[in-house]
């Protein structure tokens, strides 16, 4: 799908920061059935630089990679094994619901800024990265593509995005796990705010990925209200609007169920083996990036 690159393109990346994330490098922790040769290790026989063990020689073996020096000791052929290098595939899955038309900065910004970000590590280490977006139904897709020429590309896709529509997670993560051609890491970011739940689509997703990451982006005001007041509160899904009294009982209320809500997120995924990371929109986009998420398993 080809798009024009427009303006908007210039609010996710800047040359700088470009080159910083040229330094971090996806992970995949598990073995890849890559399309061809890339720079992600996986522990089957193949060439590389770094030696894994030997065998005894069969027939049909490459005659290339018998170690002479042990025959001559041993009177006995084996060949080198190798760690095999094979290509990793990014999947980004973005939320594009009116939900995330919320914030300041705007929630959907944010999204977009960590997907271009990862996008752009993924092909800067020879990976090929693929965008899905998603609301009521799943949107267009950029399939996975290999080379840093695709990266205009991905932006004007992200620019082209605009938050709207209700949000069906569940039903969305499981059209794309029955539709997907190419498994590998899998990335959802998203506020998660859908009334009927996520472990669904995310226990389906988990099925066919390699490796899976789940980063909630959420706005400040949204883990911690004010304490007293009237405020006025749009469903960004619905257009309804609620004039609401919030009192110092009432904000300690939602802020229990606020915790609550994302301490069932972190156990769901500890139990499902799902990386999860809380983004609050407040925190500098660069910082959540470089100084969070390298401590987790996703970089390197």
């Amino acid at each position: 799908m080809a798009m024009t690159l427009d303006d908007s393109a210039e609010l996710f990346l800047d040359e700088d920061f470009l080159r910083k994330l040229e330094r971090l490098r996806i992970l995949a922790r598990k073995s890849t059935k890559g399309l061809s040769a890339g720079s992600h290790i996986s522990w089957h026989g193949g060439v590389s630089l770094e030696f894994l063990d030997y065998r005894k020689y069969q027939i049909g073996d490459d005659l290339r990679y018998v170690d002479w020096n042990v025959y001559g000791r041993l009177d006995k052929l084996f060949v080198k094994l190798f760690h095999a290098e094979k290509d990793l595939t990014l999947n980004i899955l973005l939320d594009s619901s009116g939900s995330m038309g919320f914030g300041n900065p705007v929630k959907d910004i944010y999204a977009k800024k960590l997907a271009a970000a990862l996008s752009y590590i993924g092909l800067a280490n020879l990976d090929r990265v693929g965008i899905t977006s998603f609301n009521e139904s799943l949107g267009e897709s950029i399939s996975p593509e290999r080379g840093k020429r695709v990266y205009p590309n991905l932006l004007a896709y992200l620019g082209s995005l605009k938050p709207r529509g209700e949000t069906r997670f569940n039903s969305c993560l499981e059209e794309y796990a029955s539709t997907t051609r190419q498994t590998g890491v899998i990335v959802v970011i998203s506020d998660l705010q859908d009334p009927e739940g996520i472990e669904k689509g995310l226990e389906i997703l988990r099925l066919i990925s390699t490796e899976m990451v789940l980063i909630q982006v959420l706005d400040r005001s949204e883990l911690v209200p004010v304490d007293n007041g009237y405020i006025q509160m749009k469903e960004l899904e619905t257009g309804e609007i609620k004039t609401i009294s919030v009192t110092e009982t009432t904000s300690e209320r939602y802020k229990e169920k606020m915790l609550s809500f994302l301490e069932n997120i972190n156990d769901f995924c500890l139990k499902n083996g799902i990386d999860y990371y809380l983004a609050d929109t407040k925190v500098p986009f660069e910082d959540f990036l470089l100084d969070y998420l390298s401590r987790g398993r996703l970089f390197r």
